[in-house]
């Protein structure tokens, strides 16, 4: 059975989907019969320029997700560095390490426990060789289990 994902927005215009408390209350209109194959798509430019601080506080940004949501229902990660502060609503990515967010962020989202084995894509303003150079710099990052 195919999974659809729901990915976490920044909040600018008219979007839908900037808190975790609307999120969950668009799986919750989904029908019941198929609302185990709804999942959450974590997109990390998108949470800070949300309003979430995952760069200076992510276990407490796990922890609301999965208060709100379930941890359960986080099936991915689009990685991007962000152009703005926290809660701009804006939405413009960065390259990983070169935005607001910073590589240490990354480094702990990497080596997350709670995401450590989820799908993880980039999703920054590259070329192939800047996604090559970042999916160096995020291997770096992994630490051994």
């Amino acid at each position: 059975a195919t999974t659809v994902l729901i990915e976490t927005m920044s909040g600018k215009g008219t979007e839908i989907g900037v808190t975790f408390e609307e999120i969950r209350s668009i799986i919750d209109m989904v029908n019941e019969n198929v609302r185990d194959h709804v999942g959450v798509c974590l997109d990390t430019c998108h949470i800070s320029d949300g309003g979430y601080d995952i760069a200076g506080d992510p276990d407490r940004v796990l922890t609301e997700f999965d208060r709100v949501i379930g941890l359960d229902r986080l099936k991915a990660v689009h990685l991007n560095d962000s152009k703005n502060p926290v809660g701009a609503h804006k939405d413009r990515h960065a390259r990983i390490g070169e935005g607001t967010l910073g590589a240490e962020t990354f480094r702990r989202i990497v080596n997350h426990p709670a995401l450590r084995r989820l799908p993880m894509l980039l999703e920054t303003p590259n070329e192939l060789p800047g996604y090559a150079a970042e999916i160096a710099l995020l291997r770096g990052f992994e630490e051994a289990e």
